[in-house]
């Protein structure tokens, strides 16, 4: 008989842990349940992508509640090229969407950036007012998504020589860059990622310059090659692109 009873109570008081338990989680599941989302943009951002990002965020609400791992996990798939988002619980049932932009560093084309992070995506990621003060490149063969490390180090140098600043910059590849002369538009360097005219360089350039206008022919377009070793091919006629060497 006691031996049924002990059983009763065990049974009575497991049934009980289970219940409070269960009572416990439906407590906690109210209280921590995600029912409103708050965002913090990067002021780069566009409109445009602030407003995609809510929606897709606002898709997956399931029974006025949404999960953060699957949150942070549809962003960080739909927007890989998203710097950092991060999902943030707060209290009263809330929790915050942090999405920060990577640094555009150069404009291409009008229609695409390339960022810090090497890579190259649609300009409509970033508000006007970061596009304004961006340098900008045209590129006349496909645009990649992603640009390599020389690449990278060759943009970040004329930056930081001015090169944006005194010319017109073109890309053919990666080899063959043309540079129009802002103060002469009828000069234009032909250059490449290593051979980028600075230094002694831009001054053997300015030097070569000032000899053919001395001499006063200027009527045509000139290209001046450095892409070689102590030396300058300067040439004419379509730009000096096709044309005679001198």
């Amino acid at each position: 008989m006691k031996n049924r009873v002990s059983v009763a109570y065990f049974f009575a008081i497991a049934l009980c842990i289970f219940g409070l338990a269960a009572t416990l989680e439906r407590v906690c599941s109210k209280i921590c349940a995600i029912r409103y989302i708050s965002y913090s943009f990067d002021p780069q951002l566009s409109i445009t992508m602030r407003s995609a990002i809510e929606q897709q965020v606002s898709r997956l609400e399931c029974d006025a509640k949404y999960q953060v791992a699957v949150v942070m996990q549809e962003l960080l798939r739909i927007f890989p090229d998203i710097k950092q988002i991060d999902v943030r619980s707060l209290p009263y049932n809330m929790a915050e969407v942090v999405i920060v932009a990577p640094d555009p560093v150069v404009r291409i084309n009008s229609s695409h950036v390339l960022t810090e992070n090497q890579t190259i995506i649609p300009s409509n990621y970033y508000a006007q007012y970061a596009l304004d003060r961006l340098p900008e490149m045209r590129v006349s063969s496909k645009i990649n998504t992603s640009v390599s490390p020389e690449m990278m180090a060759a943009i970040e140098q004329s930056i930081k020589e001015q090169i944006f600043d005194r010319f017109m910059v073109s890309l053919c590849d990666e080899q063959k860059w043309y540079l129009q002369d802002k103060t002469d538009p009828l000069f234009t360097i032909c250059c490449n990622a290593s051979s980028l005219p600075t230094g002694t360089l831009c001054a053997l350039y300015d030097q070569v310059k000032q000899e053919v206008k001395k001499k006063g022919m200027t009527k045509t377009a000139w290209t001046a090659d450095i892409r070689f070793d102590h030396q300058i091919v300067l040439s004419r006629y379509k730009g000096g692109r096709y044309g005679k060497r001198i």
